[in-house]
């Protein structure tokens, strides 16, 4: 299976589109110099690659890709890093590869992500691997396949990511219809009503959906007595369910068309076995979240914040939360983590940081040295 996209999907690049691509290029970085240090190859792979670039001249997720490892690669970096670019739609792979051709790191492959798992797994044996696993819609997806991949994590020391975009809400609405059961008309008031559905590439089916899930433990969330939202919600979390088995740090992120709806047009879920990449991760998926947030910002001054916590979260709710992971003395890294971990992309590393600064300040919180300046490795605990 592949994306069916129309091509005038690539004329232009939509903000939320930008703001997906803005976490991957903010993300690449970061962790290309942070796995550089493990000293084994690195293989990127962007399995449904799309042109390369949209026709407004936007870099699409193979460009940034691309230019990300340059410009690692031009400071040095220790390592080799190498990108695998798949693209199934032969006019899209002809772009692609003009696209990208400059960049002697790089590979472009013509055919489905399928087809090349077992390239992908061979590489996993003696490379860090990121996948970005971003299809149309969810038709694509193969959970046994990519599982394949993530088994290496039981049996080698070797890295591996995942940064998938999930339609929920496709997933949900072709759920729907194979299990008969009533669809809601589109509601601009809850979701965006473009796209709101690719072409089937083929028929929706149980056998498909899956396919796509790992199973039927979908049908259950589907068929109970729940809102439009809820489904999408707990089906999105099944799938968090299921990376959960294979990665110790997973996460989602809600991507919106506008800050009032409660459908996101899909979620960007992330799965790394290391709480570094979680933490980086989330710093990429806070700029996203602000970039929405700006969206809803009013036209004038208000005494009061007028947006939702969920755009805006409480920084005075930050306090108490690191309070209760600094309940015994712990590393000031860990109780970064486990905020994070307990309020993913609500607060950056550097309002975290800088709480713990102000909390040592005002003597609510104490380290192990008796300083207010401290690194990530000093102990702090809560005052008596």
């Amino acid at each position: 299976m592949g994306h069916k996209a129309d091509r005038s999907f690539f004329n232009e690049k939509r903000h939320w589109s930008k703001r997906k691509d803005k976490i991957l290029e903010c993300y690449l970085p970061p962790y290309l110099s942070k796995i550089a240090t493990q000293q084994h190859p690195v293989l990127i792979v962007d399995a449904f690659a799309g042109p390369g670039k949209f026709g407004d001249g936007e870099p699409g997720s193979p460009l940034i890709i691309c230019r990300s490892i340059q410009e690692a690669l031009s400071k040095g970096l220790s390592v080799s890093v190498s990108a695998l670019c798949i693209e199934n739609d032969i006019e899209l792979y002809s772009e692609l590869s003009r696209t990208i051709d400059r960049f002697t790191f790089a590979k472009t492959k013509h055919g489905k992500f399928g087809d090349y798992i077992q390239e992908i797994q061979e590489k996993a044996k003696d490379h860090s691997v990121f996948l970005y696993v971003d299809p149309f819609t969810v038709e694509g997806l193969d959970w046994i396949r990519m599982d394949s991949v993530f088994q290496h994590l039981s049996i080698s020391r070797m890295s591996i990511e995942i940064l998938m975009n999930f339609n929920a809400r496709s997933f949900v609405r072709r759920g729907l219809a194979t299990l008969k059961l009533v669809i809601p008309e589109p509601d601009p008031e809850i979701e965006d009503v473009e796209e709101i559905d690719a072409p089937f590439v083929t028929p929706a089916s149980i056998e498909g959906l899956n396919t796509v899930a790992g199973g039927d433990w979908w049908k259950n969330i589907l068929e109970a007595p729940s809102s439009f939202a809820e489904k999408i919600q707990n089906v999105t979390n099944g799938v968090c369910e299921l990376l959960s088995k294979r990665f110790r740090e997973v996460c989602q992120h809600a991507i919106k068309a506008l800050p009032y709806h409660t459908v996101p047009k899909y979620y960007l879920i992330f799965g790394s076995r290391h709480h570094d990449a979680l933490v980086l991760m989330n710093d990429a998926m806070v700029k996203s979240r602000q970039t929405l947030a700006d969206l809803a910002k009013p036209e004038y001054p208000t005494l009061f914040e007028m947006r939702s916590v969920e755009l805006v979260p409480d920084i005075e709710k930050l306090p108490p939360i690191i309070f209760r992971h600094a309940s015994q003395p712990t590393e000031r890294r860990l109780v970064i983590v486990n905020v994070i971990r307990e309020c993913f992309c609500q607060f950056s590393v550097k309002q975290i940081r800088g709480c713990i600064e102000h909390m040592l300040k005002e003597e609510k919180l104490k380290s192990e040295t008796g300083k207010t300046t401290i690194n990530d490795k000093t102990k702090i605990f809560a005052a008596k």
